[in-house]
């Protein structure tokens, strides 16, 4: 049994590992976000996509209703700046976000991760109060609201 954990132990430092890389002295861990925050992924091939600058503006005007939902947004890019928040998201970085969810070149999708890490839905094409409405149909979510609503009275 012992050995069963040192492996598994092994195992997952390796995961790890190959999810954190160098950025600027800020190692990005996607596993460090489980139980925390919800990611949007946003892949795009420019700012000047469309789909980009319509996301952009609505991401804008419900700033309360992201922070509610405890999302954070990794924005990569083809052409132009790749960010995390304020961090500016190196090549290494955006490559491999892109190897790991598959995005193609060229185009903008969209991925939705669960504070459980896992993937929840990808869209091609979304405005955000249907994404809104994914989240707050998730379990966790359903859970958070209750928790607020108790606390608010």
């Amino acid at each position: 049994m012992k050995i069963f954990f040192s492996i598994l132990f092994l195992f997952l430092g390796q995961a790890t590992a190959h999810e954190s890389f160098g950025q600027g002295g800020n190692p990005i861990d996607l596993n460090g976000y489980r139980w925390k925050n919800r990611l949007l992924i946003v892949f795009s091939p420019s700012t000047e996509d469309s789909n980009y600058q319509s996301l952009k503006k609505e991401m804008k005007a419900h700033r309360n209703g992201l922070r509610d939902r405890e999302r954070l947004v990794f924005e990569t890019l083809e052409k132009g700046e790749s960010r995390f928040g304020n961090t500016v998201l190196k090549k290494e970085a955006i490559d491999f976000l892109r190897q790991k969810f598959y995005a193609e070149q060229g185009s903008f999708l969209i991925i939705l991760m669960g504070k459980d890490g896992e993937e929840k839905i990808r869209w091609q094409k979304m405005n955000l109060t249907e994404i809104f409405a994914v989240m707050d149909g998730m379990p966790m979510r359903q859970r958070e609201m209750k928790e607020r609503g108790k606390n608010q009275q």
